[in-house]
């Protein structure tokens, strides 16, 4: 099918926007990792694993014990690039393959006029750069994300058994990288089954698909939880925990997408910033616009099922926070959401109410407009800080 002049010309707007949004993140990942990568107590299990699978061919803590406190996959990948430099590349091309995949869905699932607005939006979020900055797994973790969702979005539109063994690859690798995987596929799979009872001839792939993808992940967690130590599923710190999470995420999910400042956490009421993390999942709720719905297959199923990822994701960490040894506070939510930060910004931008006026038309522009302009000062303030902190060495 030929495409006309206005496709052409939209494509070819497209293409710059999300190339240009793409130079201007990798610009500021490049100033704020210049003098190196910082570290956590994470970072160095993390480069010690590495290091002793590359001398010993085993994956070890730094007191010689079996590593099992996190998935394998992140420490394979630090011993194959084989240094901090190396590490760094890997985190940067993360970063835009995250954005390109993310972008790219947005111009299948959201109007027109937005597709040029998710791309700087993305780049400039501060959840990819704040991530990449560490020895963390959370960089690969959403470019993870970003290829599952749009290979999944690609089977669903086409029914190619190929795309669904990409996508099945990238989710079996979700929780390879991070147990958190997990949760991103709950949600995931609940949506899959309910399309599946409606339209059966997704059912084989969608049970092919669903077993495929936990198989990696169970059976790591079998070896670390239950053979190479004792399980740390115990209570944490009761439902007070509970909340006091739920009060995390929503102040994070709130100050990505508003002008929030983190001296404002303490001085709000927790239980408000609970009530922003129902605020945000009920505005994210996918709206299908009639257009979408029949130029576009997938577009109707698979916002719902970003949706259902999000829901879980966040309701079972903050399950783990309750009743497991898993870290919380706010920084520690800032990180483990960074993860969703993609298709959050992706379905909030898509219930956006569509203008029926020129005035609303501008009044929405004028909203986004202003809204990236902040997030960009936002972004170089935090490359800056970033740029600051004591980096690590490979000897950690």
């Amino acid at each position: 099918m030929r495409l006309t002049e206005r496709q052409l010309s939209s494509r070819q707007w497209f293409a710059w926007s999300v190339g240009l949004a793409g130079l201007v993140q990798l610009a500021l990942f490049a100033y704020a990792s210049g003098p190196g990568l910082a570290g956590t107590a994470d970072s160095t299990y993390y480069l010690h694993a590495a290091r002793s699978l590359r001398e010993v061919g085993r994956l070890l803590h730094p007191d010689g014990s079996a590593y099992r406190y996190w998935p394998p996959l992140y420490p394979v990948l630090v011993a194959v690039v084989g240094n901090l430099m190396g590490l760094r590349l890997l985190h940067g091309a993360c970063l835009l393959g995250s954005l390109l995949g993310w972008s790219w869905l947005g111009r299948k699932l959201l109007p027109e006029a937005r597709t040029w607005v998710l791309p700087w939006a993305l780049a400039l979020g501060t959840p990819g750069l704040v991530v990449s900055k560490f020895v963390w797994g959370e960089a690969v973790f959403t470019l993870l994300f970003a290829a599952y969702a749009a290979a999944l979005y690609q089977w669903l539109h086409t029914t190619r058994n190929s795309w669904l063994a990409v996508a099945t690859l990238a989710a079996g690798l979700l929780p390879l990288q991070r147990t958190i995987g997990f949760f991103l596929l709950v949600g995931v799979g609940a949506g899959l089954l309910l399309a599946a009872v409606k339209h059966p001839r997704l059912r084989p792939g969608v049970v092919v698909h669903l077993g495929l993808s936990a198989l990696g992940g169970l059976l790591w967690h079998y070896y670390a939880l239950l053979l190479a130590a004792p399980s740390v599923y115990q209570i944490n710190r009761g439902w007070a925990q509970f909340f006091s999470s739920m009060a995390d995420y929503g102040f994070v999910l709130l100050r990505w997408l508003l002008p929030v400042r983190a001296s404002w956490y303490g001085a709000g009421a927790p239980v408000g910033w609970g009530i922003g993390l129902i605020l945000v999942l009920a505005t994210s709720w996918p709206r299908q616009h009639p257009p979408m719905a029949v130029t576009r297959p997938a577009a109707g199923l698979l916002p719902r099922l970003l949706w259902a990822s999000l829901f879980s994701f966040l309701l079972l960490i903050l399950i783990a926070t309750t009743f497991t040894r898993s870290a919380a506070g706010l920084y520690d939510a800032e990180r483990y959401a960074s993860v969703i930060f993609g298709p959050l910004v992706l379905l909030v931008m898509s219930s956006l109410p569509v203008p029926r006026t020129k005035a609303a038309r501008w009044l929405l522009i004028s909203v986004l407009g202003i809204w990236l302009v902040y997030s960009a000062g936002r972004a170089c303030t935090n490359a800056q800080n970033l740029r600051q902190l004591p980096t690590i060495s490979a000897t950690q």
